[in-house]
Parts: C-alpha cells; structure tokens; sequence
C-alpha cells in the first residue's frame, strides 16, 4: 500500500463531505452514535466542533457496537441523519433494515472491518475501502478528521484530536506510523500544529512529579518499580533528581541517564523489544490552543481513554470539545484508572506461570478478578511490558454477567504480517459456539456462553491452525 491508496481515501473524505455539507443547514435531525474509547470520543469532538462552528443542532450517544434491536429503536427517535463513528461497518445490515429503508440518511466514518453497502442516502468513509489497513493506517478521529477538514480549512487544529484517536488505537508502531497517519503527522508538523520528539513515554510526565511518575507507570509496567514508591524514590535519589521535579522538564539528557536507571533495575526484561520502545520513543505535542488539556498527545489520549474504560466517555467528551471545567474530573479518572491497573498487572506478574499454551495461542482465565472493561488493556500491557513473549497471540477470558465470558485477543504486528489475523479467527469462532465476535488483525473481542469455554479454546486452536496452514 501507498500513495495511490491515500489518494483514493482523500477521495473518499470528500465524497462523505460532499454528502454532509448540505445536511449542515439546521433543518436536518442530527444524531451521532460513537464508541465509548479514545478514538471514537475524539472522532465525536471532532465532529461536534464542526457542528457547533455551523450552529447545527445534534444529539451524541455513546457506547459499545449496537446490536440489532437498538439500532430498530434508533429509527424511532425523530432524527433524519445517523452519524456511526468508530462502529458501524459490521451493522451495515441491520443499518439497511432498521435507517435506510424508512428513508433516513446514514454516514459510517469506521476503521473496522465490515461490510459497505451502497445507495443514495448512505455514505462511508473506511480504509478496508482503499486497500488501507484500519488496524495501523488510519484510526476513526483520522478519518473523520480528514472529512472535516474538507469542508474547512479553519478545522485544521483539530489534527491533534485525530493524533490521539491513533495513539488511542495503539497505532503508533515501533518504526512510527503508518499510511494516513503518517500523512497527518507530517502535515501536522509542516504546518506548525504538531511538535515531535523523544523521550520517556510515561502517562502523565507533565503532570506529576517524576516519582509518582515512575510509580503509577502502566505502559510499559515497570517490574520493581511500578506500584513501588520506595524503591523509585531510591532509584531518583541516587541520580541526584529532585522528587518534585516534573519529567518533561528534566531534559532529553536527564531522561536518557533515567531511562538507563530503568534497564538496569529490570534485568532481563530490559533487552524486551517492546519493553524498550514502550518506554522510550516519539513525543507529540500540539503547538496550539485549539485543545483543553495536556499539550502532550499520549496523555491527552490517556485521559480519554480513562473517560472510556471508566464509562464517563461524556467528560472526554467535554474535555475534547474544550470544557476546561472537566479537565479535573478527566485527570482523576485517569488516576483512578492507573490505580486499578497497577493492581491488574501486579496479580498478572504474580501468576504469570498460570498462563496456558496451545499450539497457536497463549491464554489465562481470570475469572472475576479482572475487569472485563480492563481484559484487552491488561493484555497490551503485558505485551508491552515485556512480560510475555510475543511469538504466539495472548487470549484472555473474564467472567461477565448472564453466564457470558468476555474473550480478548492480542498480538504484535510483526505476527500479523506471518498472517494472523485475530478478527478473523474469533468472528468465525464465537459463533460456533453461541457467541459472537470480531475485531482488528492486531486486537479483537468476543463473548461467548461460559459453559461453553473449553470447548471454544479448542475450536480456536483449530482456527488458527488452519490459518497458519493457508
């Protein structure tokens, strides 16, 4: 992939424009239904800030992806138009039964994968559609992004918003980003709205004191240090920096004297690929006042993503939008969010030897002891802390309510390009036993019946056999 498929989503972007525009007079009923994470908060604020500039009315409601039966009871709410952000590509059928046959108008601005159907009251903006890989090239607040600023040049910095839907999205690679996103930054840079640099890449390293800094660490969970204040109180005692100092203010050279402290109290985990470049890499910053919150895109995104896993997704939204008043309920929900974390990876690390192999994945059961919002986090984390070895998929299972298990899935990208694609497997999988699922190459979900656990681990195995045989 490249430059002729990014043409052909600018493309796409102005088509979805050119669809919009004209439903952005006021008399349109505008309703828009968004994921409850980062990338989905970020892709509403985004469009809302193009709505409040045109005086259009709207409503927004987030959430998980909407089954059948309330996307029926959508089409019942008086709205004309149904603006799908960051979902909506696998509901395509039940959007054609439910919307688009009583006449109303439809826009699907996702990165998943899914199905497109065509007709007059209908617009999409996907990369699946260009040859784009959702999963690394563009995430949903990129794309809706790259509509509105279609329409106006004026929206241009909002880019930092479409920055942090991608680092939501952890599509921020180890070499960088990639397709569209890359196109983004670069602009972004060129044009003064963007900063990039390096550095450590803890959350919150502009906002608290570099002890607490180091001692709330999730990405990458730091062994020894992470939940231990003695020991990081040591550790920043012996280099001789004051506890009170802020890390973003220490100076690229101080950070690389600190980040040498952290390899070396860790051991081994220190020659861990992820582990490294979790820990240190690319800072992007925005260069304007166009946002309320941090000037640091990562922790900016960190705040959204606590609003979302905490189900609070309104406050990110109004941070996004730029509340200033609701920059402190975001900042607690990320302490918050930190704090239960912390102890996630910590009961991880304590039973990391529970984690069962197959012949193509490695998964544990954590029952209720984890929560099932947290299940894929503290899977990424675990990966990106170095904790597992990432030359099989890490599947994890958490009890939820009615009898149902959650199942998340995770891998690197350097397993997706040797052909595993865990979407696939799970969205094939799950319903063979009562459930359903799909999702990302890189990241999916599924929810299956609870009686039904072993037996799904086994089709699953059987799945990703014959995958690895094609």
């Amino acid at each position: 992939m490249g430059r002729a498929e990014i043409k052909r989503f600018k493309r796409g972007a102005e088509e979805v424009m050119s669809f919009l525009k004209p439903r952005l007079d006021g008399k349109s009923r505008i309703k828009i239904i968004a994921h409850s994470d980062t990338d989905g908060i970020a892709s509403a604020a985004i469009l809302a800030r193009c709505f409040y500039y045109y005086n259009v009315p709207f409503t927004v409601k987030f959430g998980r992806v909407p089954n059948d039966k309330e996307i029926s009871k959508m089409s019942e709410d008086g709205h004309d138009l149904f603006i799908f952000l960051d979902l909506g590509s696998s509901q395509s059928d039940a959007i054609n039964r439910y919307i688009l046959s009583k006449h109303m108008d439809v826009i699907v601005i996702d990165h998943h994968p899914g199905t497109f159907i065509e007709g007059p009251n209908i617009a999409h903006l996907n990369p699946h559609i260009f040859g784009l890989n959702g999963a690394t090239d563009i995430s949903a607040s990129g794309a809706t992004f790259s509509v509105v600023e279609q329409l106006d040049l004026r929206f241009r910095p909002l880019i930092g918003l479409a920055i942090v839907g991608a680092i939501g999205d952890r599509q921020d690679l180890a070499s960088g980003f990639t397709g569209v996103n890359d196109t983004l930054i670069k602009r972004g840079v060129d044009l003064g709205l963007l900063s990039e640099s390096e550095g450590l890449n803890l959350i919150r390293r502009s906002l608290i004191p570099v002890v607490e800094c180091i001692r709330t660490s999730t990405r990458p969970y730091i062994v020894g240090l992470s939940s231990n204040m003695a020991t990081c109180r040591s550790m920043i005692d012996a280099l001789g920096i004051s506890h009170f100092n802020i890390l973003s203010g220490l100076g690229s050279e101080c950070e690389r004297i600190l980040s040498d402290a952290i390899y070396a109290r860790v051991g081994s985990i220190a020659t861990n690929e992820e582990f490294r470049r979790t820990l240190w890499g690319a800072i992007y910053k925005t260069n304007t006042d166009d946002l309320a919150g941090p000037k640091e895109l990562r922790e900016y995104a960190a705040i959204l993503d606590a609003c979302g896993n905490l189900k609070r997704p309104e406050i990110g939204f109004a941070i996004a939008v730029g509340d200033e008043n609701s920059q402190a309920d975001g900042l607690a929900l990320l302490n918050i969010l930190q704090e239960k974390l912390l102890q996630t990876m910590g009961w991880i690390v304590t039973n990391i030897n529970s984690f069962k192999e197959t012949s193509t994945f490695r998964y544990i059961y954590f029952g209720e002891v984890v929560d099932s919002a947290l299940l894929g986090e503290a899977l990424s984390l675990s990966i990106a802390s170095g904790l597992l070895s990432t030359e099989l998929p890490v599947i994890g299972l958490s009890d939820v309510a009615n009898g149902q298990i959650k199942i998340s899935a995770r891998c690197t990208q350097m397993l997706t390009k040797k052909g595993v694609n865990l979407g696939h497997v799970l969205s094939k999988t799950a319903p063979e036993v009562g459930g359903f699922g799909g999702g990302h190459d890189v990241a999916a979900a599924a929810r299956i019946p609870r009686e039904r656990m072993d037996e799904f681990i086994t089709k699953l195995d059987g799945a990703c056999n014959n995958l690895n045989d094609k």
